[in-house]
């Protein structure tokens, strides 16, 4: 982006301070951009979240890691706290989400005080580490708070052995999302030797025919950090969206100050 001749701004600007003007460029497709930074954060999108206590926690990080950006961790938050959530970060998979769990004979109320902490959903109902069940919110809907999840799961749910997800490379990838969408289902957990590792989600990824596009994305502390405190964290993922069509006259937006 550039700005237009005579418009020459003395402060940073956002989105709202400027109006975008459309122009050619011989830029062929949005994936031919590379918006990788150059600082050693391994981001691969240009996505800050904001060191805000109420904002950048655990789960932000995590969720920001996978689609290629950064959070950066409140300075008020104890060292060892950072260190452990950079280290769990780092050990999540790229692909597979982090799954909500309850048990058989959990109620209903734990199970919708659990929904809300994954942007899937949904809570895997597990058996001796082993998914038997879904229930999401419309399971809930108008059911006793106390009667237990069994009773409203939807049983036997779709699973992906994690070797199809990860052993595979980006065929076995396409190959688990398109299964998860001629299920017509929202999400399917991810199991290794019959365990529970995690779910793989329709929000993970915008079509079937898409392929995810890794990044190295990074958990850090907003002020100087102790050796180990600053991390990369789960390998890349790629972006998911469907290619959109080529051709030789894209547009790139430049950009005029607004008054």
């Amino acid at each position: 982006m550039r700005f237009l001749t005579g418009q020459s701004p003395t402060t940073d600007l956002t989105y709202g301070d400027v109006f975008l003007a459309p122009s050619r460029s011989d830029v062929a497709s949005r994936f031919d951009v590379d918006l990788a930074s150059d600082d050693g954060t391994g981001t691969t999108i240009p996505l800050v979240v904001a060191n805000m206590t109420a904002v950048a926690g655990r789960r932000m990080a995590e969720t920001v890691a996978r689609r290629g950006g950064i959070a950066i961790i409140p300075q008020d938050v104890p060292t060892d706290v950072v260190a452990d959530v950079v280290a769990s970060v780092k050990s999540k998979d790229p692909v597979v989400d982090t799954a909500v769990t309850v048990g058989r004979h959990d109620t209903v109320h734990t199970a919708l005080t659990l929904l809300g902490k994954r942007a899937h959903g949904a809570a895997v109902v597990v058996d001796g580490g082993r998914p038997v069940g879904v229930v999401t919110a419309d399971d809930c809907s108008g059911v006793d708070r106390f009667a237990q999840v069994e009773q409203v799961m939807t049983e036997d749910p779709l699973v992906i052995e994690e070797s199809e997800v990860s052993g595979q490379g980006m065929a076995g990838i396409q190959a688990a999302f398109e299964k998860l969408y001629a299920a017509r289902l929202q999400l399917a957990p991810v199991v290794r030797d019959g365990e529970l590792v995690g779910v793989l989600t329709r929000k993970g990824r915008s079509g079937p025919a898409s392929t995810p596009r890794r990044s190295t994305p990074t958990a850090s502390c907003a002020s100087a950090p102790p050796s180990g405190s600053t991390a990369t964290s789960p390998a890349r993922r790629r972006s998911s969206s469907t290619p959109a069509s080529t051709s030789s006259s894209s547009t790139r937006p430049t950009a005029t100050r607004r008054r």
